[in-house]
């Protein structure tokens, strides 16, 4: 399992549209958080001769985290990342999902022992990449299930598990996997740097938007958290994509619609209009200056 050093030549774009609400116009941006994961993800790929090792993500929600590890391995092993997204702590789910992700023939056995021997089987058949999201919702049982998995001298899996602030403890408690954790990573809300930097070439909205205006929007509303930032973007697209009506630097008067296909231009920034938006995502607050 040999991957690409990092490099900044070499540095991913999203091949599938992962972003907030599959958004229009969105990039991949590539924050330091991101950077950082690119090259976690290298070293634990290519460690112990390409047999993989086991890395964590964590951090708040809405950071950017799932986001990253998926869009890198788009790159780095678009063909044998297995994607789960636990939705029961239960080890039995987790199975299951794995079951499902490797397109093992019928329904996984009843018996324990035996789906787990099925899926070592095909585990060491070639290289794999596990990715769980939601990690912190695991139970003991299925932590030691995937650390089993890693541990078994037959399979070639690299396991990276992304979770929230809680996960990280949830491990640390549990010495056996704490120990095989070669990489830890945890994920904070942009900075006020960052966000001037990242966020006006997220998306064109914000191409040409004043630092201060953007400043003003980070202190009051999303704290450096990007998907935060994703939902107002998807927002004010929404409100310019009608067709009924375009709205221009204030909310009135509105501009006539344009011609049925032809794309109206990007609208000038409005303070007015943001406030519009975040009382969409907070109706109990208040955004004056």
């Amino acid at each position: 399992m040999t991957h690409p050093t990092t490099t900044p030549e070499n540095q991913p774009t999203a091949g599938s549209n992962y972003h907030y609400m599959g958004l229009p116009g969105a990039r991949p941006m590539l924050t330091q958080a991101s950077a950082e994961t690119y090259a976690n993800l290298v070293t634990t790929l290519n460690a112990d001769a390409g047999k993989g090792a086991i890395m964590c993500i964590h951090g708040g929600v809405g950071l950017g985290k799932t986001f990253a590890v998926n869009s890198h391995l788009d790159d780095l092993a678009p063909h044998t990342t297995l994607r789960i997204k636990v939705g029961s702590a239960k080890i039995q789910a987790l199975r299951a999902a794995l079951y499902k992700k490797l397109d093992l023939p019928g329904e996984p056995p009843l018996n324990s022992t035996r789906c787990e021997t099925m899926l070592k089987e095909a585990l060491s058949e070639t290289p794999r990449v596990l990715v769980v999201d939601e990690a912190q919702w695991l139970d003991t049982r299925a932590f030691e299930f995937i650390r089993e998995l890693w541990d078994d001298e037959d399979t070639r899996l690299a396991v990276v598990l992304v979770g929230a602030e809680t996960c990280y403890q949830k491990i640390k408690n549990r010495p056996a996997l704490d120990s095989r954790i070669l990489v830890w990573q945890r994920y904070k809300p942009l900075t006020s740097a960052e966000v001037l930097t990242v966020i006006p070439e997220y998306h064109p909205l914000w191409a040409d938007v004043r630092t201060d205006e953007l400043l003003w929007i980070d202190d009051v509303a999303c704290h450096g958290n990007f998907r935060q930032w994703a939902k107002i973007t998807y927002l004010l697209w929404e409100e310019h994509r009608g067709n009924d009506v375009k709205w221009t630097g204030s909310t009135d008067p509105l501009q006539p619609p344009t011609p049925h296909g032809t794309p109206a231009p990007l609208p000038p920034y409005s303070r007015d209009l943001v406030r519009a938006v975040l009382s969409r995502l907070d109706p109990t607050q208040r955004h004056t200056d």
